[in-house]
């Protein structure tokens, strides 16, 4: 082999393990894309689910004929979605939110800030219910007002998981 030749071939097995590399961490980012994006879809569906719950809970909230138990059934749905599909969602995004776009940075903040909000209400309805005692669910302004602001902020949590996702899927698209 010439001096030339063998320079190049040697040039060559530096530069393979270079690019190996390269594409290695790329694909890592792939990755870590594709499942910021799936946290964002799986936040977007339990988000709609609550937005159902929260919604069926403001409907009953003027009725006299709906039981205590349907609205304790749908505190209870609304609590196992946050506990089981929002909590644990946000804790894995709030892991890697720093690796991931900025624009993506910026949604898992409004996302955490939407989430803090709903949960933070749904606990208080649940307590301003178990305190009324007797009082049915629709003579309690307290109740009302918070059901009404569960279901607000479960609306913002599914427009912006929404948006996110749309945008990002057009995103891993290019």
């Amino acid at each position: 082999m010439t001096p030339i030749a063998s320079r190049l071939a040697a040039l060559a097995l530096i530069t393979f393990p270079l690019g190996a590399v390269a594409f290695a961490a790329d694909q890592s980012q792939v990755d870590l894309q594709r499942e910021g994006l799936q946290l964002i879809q799986q936040l977007k569906e339990t988000a709609r689910d609550i937005r159902y719950h929260a919604e069926r809970l403001e409907s009953f909230s003027n009725s006299v004929q709906v039981s205590k138990w349907t609205h304790y059934h749908h505190l209870t749905e609304i609590k196992g979605l946050v506990n089981d599909g929002l909590q644990p969602a946000l804790t894995r995004l709030s892991e890697i939110q720093p690796k991931l776009a900025s624009w993506k940075q910026d949604t898992i903040n409004n996302l955490l800030d939407a989430a803090k909000s709903l949960s933070a209400d749904a606990h208080s309805a649940i307590l301003s219910k178990n305190d009324a005692g007797a009082v049915p669910p629709y003579m309690n302004a307290e109740y009302k007002d918070l059901v009404s602001k569960i279901y607000q902020h479960a609306d913002r949590l599914f427009k912006t998981s929404d948006t996110a996702s749309n945008y990002a899927n057009s995103q891993l698209k290019k």
